[in-house]
Formats: structure tokens, C-alpha cells, sequence
């Protein structure tokens, strides 16, 4: 069975429990157990660990068909996709060990939010507190990045003065869940802060930002950053295509007050469900044709590759986002209620249009390159 149809056999369940799973916060364990065995958190885990190194289109599609169920499950499943990608990155040996089984559930954090010493060996000790810590309350793994320090805390820096970061990972069992997600939208995904205090972990377990594969697979010659991060954007497709579904059934039953004629036809909610379903696909074919363009490119793919990558990234959750306002608008009154899944998902595609990944911003830095200037922030 494909990942699109484990997703596709898991939709309805996830569908049917999602209103449970915003009012509880988290997943429950029968469906992260589904989650594991769907082999949807292996689809971006290097062959040589039992993952299946798929292709963008296939990725993309998997999660937004749970997305379109449930986005809070759709983005713990795309957050598993895009860590366990670390896999390739990590020294072999923590690797293999992590990602003993390719069920590996893992999430995490980039922002060097922690403090880390090192020893002569590599190994770290590390204190931190990382907020957005999604699906930690039911990950193997979670990964936080750190700065490096010395024995007062002053931090450790390159002969050029550039400060020294580390990513770690550590099992959940060792880490504090602060109870902080209360939010608008995406509040199934569990993404409150985490924290560890003194926890050594060992230099297998820890990379540097360099990115130096060891996996031999053709994916991991491209810069990996999109492959982190592309996931994430899926999560809005699949928000904005479920959101799409649930106007065009409203549509065929609702007559709206003080007209005669349903939803369905009227001119203004026929061309609303139109420019929805443009918006929704032209933004997919550009996100998976902007990843199909950097793994055929490797080891050679430059800067503008990578602005192209982010940009499709920013433009499918903003797209998604105008493809879900118009649902909601064409919906009218009945999207404003609790039991009907548009209120829902208006609330999660404007909490995801925030991350730092998703969100506008990102558009400075990709004209920056389009214009041929210099950077004032990463490209990520």
C-alpha cells in the first residue's frame, strides 16, 4: 500500500475524531499508533534505515489527504516526515540507533534557544527550554538546537567570530512538556514548550548545521532544508482541500436566508469555489515542481534553487489560506459554529499561516536573491 493510501484508509477515522483531538489537545495513542504503521513518518528516512526516500508529489499528497482530515494530524505527521529527515544528517551510529525502527516518531526545533558544552569527545551537555515543540507529547525523539558555551557560559565562537550551533536529540522520556499551547487554531498538535536541565547527551546523537550526509541516496546531495520544511506547506493544501469539500456539500442542501436558490447556484459561490480550487492546485503543482527541480539538481543546486523552494513553501500556505477564507465566506453563518469543520479549519490554516517558515516574511528574503542582493537573513 502506497503512503497516499494509508492516508486516504486513515482520513475517515482521523475526521471523525477531530473535534476530540482539538478538545483534548493531542493525538490519541490508537492513532499515532495508526500514524507509525501508516509509513507515512518514513517517507523522507534514508533507505538504509527502512525508509522509503519518496518522491515529493508522493509526500505532499500523503499529508495533505490527513491534513484534509484533520490539520492537527496532518502537521504531527508532516513535523515526523521533516525531522526524521535529520536521519541522513546525524553521525551514522546515532542514527542507526534513533532510527532503530523506521516507525520513528520525532519532532523538534531549530531556534538556539539552548546552551551546550562540549567535552573533547564531541559529547554535549545541554540546558534549554524550545517553545513550539509539536507532537512532543507523543514522539520518540525531539531535537533542540543549542549554542555552544564554555564552563562560565560565555559563548564559544569561530576564528571569524561566528557562534558555534549544535543540534541535539534526546528521548522524550528525558525532557519537561511546559504546558503552553493554548492557541487559535492547530491546538490538537500539542506543540507546548520543552525543556531539558544538565542532560549530557552523546556526540552520536548531535550534528553541526553543516549537513554532511552519510546516507548514499541522491536526495541527500540537495540542500536539505526544504526537505525540513515543504512538509509543513502540505499541511495547508490539505486544510484548504478539505475546506473546499465541506463548501461544495454545504452547497448542495443550504438555501440562505432571504434567497431562493441554494448555494450551489449562485453565481458569487460558484466562482468562490473556482478561484479555491485554482489557488489550491496551481500552489501544489508549484510546491512539488520546486522540490522535483532541487533533487534533480543535487549537489548543484544554488541559491536560486533554494529561494524558489521557499517561495513555493510561503506561497502554498498563502495561497491555502485565501482558498479557506473564501469557503468560509461562501459557507456564511453555518461556518461560524462549533459542529461544523470550517470554523475549524479557518482557525488552523491562520495559525499555521504564522510559523516562521509559512509566513510572509519569507518573501523578503526570496526577492532579495530574485534581485541579486545580498541576505540580511537565512534562507532556510
Amino acid at each position: 500500500m502506497s503512503a497516499v493510501d494509508a492516508a486516504r484508509r486513515m482520513a475517515g477515522p482521523v475526521a471523525a475524531l477531530s473535534a476530540a483531538i482539538e478538545a483534548t489537545g493531542r493525538l490519541p495513542v490508537h492513532l499515532v499508533d495508526d500514524l507509525r504503521a501508516s509509513g507515512i513518518p518514513a517517507l523522507w528516512l534514508p533507505t538504509e534505515l527502512g525508509g522509503a526516500e519518496a518522491t515529493p508529489a508522493e509526500v505532499m499528497d500523503a499529508i495533505a489527504t490527513l491534513a484534509a482530515a484533520d490539520g492537527a494530524t496532518g502537521w504531527c505527521a508532516a513535523v515526523a516526515v521533516g525531522t526524521n529527515a535529520l536521519a541522513a544528517f546525524l553521525p551514522e551510529a546515532g542514527a542507526r540507533k534513533i532510527f532503530a525502527s523506521p516507525a520513528t516518531l520525532t519532532g523538534g526545533s531549530f531556534n538556539t534557544a539552548g546552551r551546550a558544552t562540549v567535552d573533547g569527545d564531541g559529547n554535549l551537555v545541554v540546558t534549554g527550554r524550545w517553545g513550539f515543540g509539536s507532537g512532543g507529547s507523543h514522539s520518540d525523539w525531539m531535537a533542540g538546537a543549542c549554542l555552544l558555551v564554555d564552563d562560565a557560559g560565555e559563548l564559544l565562537t569561530t576564528d571569524d567570530g561566528r557562534p558555534q550551533p549544535r543540534l541535539a536529540l534526546f528521548p522524550r522520556s528525558s525532557m519537561m512538556i511546559h504546558d503552553t499551547w493554548h492557541t487559535s487554531g492547530l491546538r490538537g498538535t500539542a506543540s507546548h514548550d520543552y525543556a531539558v536541565d544538565s542532560l549530557p547527551v552523546p556526540a552520536a546523537h548531535t550534528m553541526a548545521f553543516a549537513f554532511a550526509p552519510w546516507a548514499t541516496g541522491p536526495m541527500w546531495r540537495t540542500p536539505p532544508m526544504p526537505l525540513f520544511f515543504a512538509p509543513l506547506a502540505a499541511v495547508a493544501l490539505g486544510i484548504a482541500r478539505g475546506a473546499i469539500d465541506d463548501v461544495v456539500e454545504l452547497a448542495q442542501t443550504k438555501t440562505p436566508y432571504r434567497s431562493a436558490r441554494r448555494l450551489a447556484d449562485r453565481d458569487v459561490v460558484q466562482s468562490m469555489v473556482a478561484r479555491a480550487e485554482a489557488l489550491t492546485r496551481s500552489a501544489r503543482a508549484f510546491l512539488v515542481e520546486s522540490l522535483d527541480r532541487m533533487l534533480a539538481a543535487g549537489a548543484g543546486a544554488g541559491m536560486d534553487d533554494r529561494a524558489i523552494a521557499r517561495l513555493a513553501v510561503v506561497n502554498a500556505a498563502s495561497s491555502s489560506r485565501a482558498a479557506v477564507d473564501l469557503c468560509f465566506e461562501a459557507a456564511g453563518t453555518t461556518a461560524l459554529f462549533d459542529d461544523h469543520p470550517l470554523q475549524r479549519r479557518h482557525r488552523d490554516v491562520h495559525a499555521l499561516g504564522q510559523h516562521v517558515v509559512l509566513a510572509f516574511p519569507g518573501l523578503e528574503t526570496v526577492g532579495r536573491v530574485l534581485l541579486g542582493l545580498e541576505l540580511d537573513t537565512p534562507l532556510v
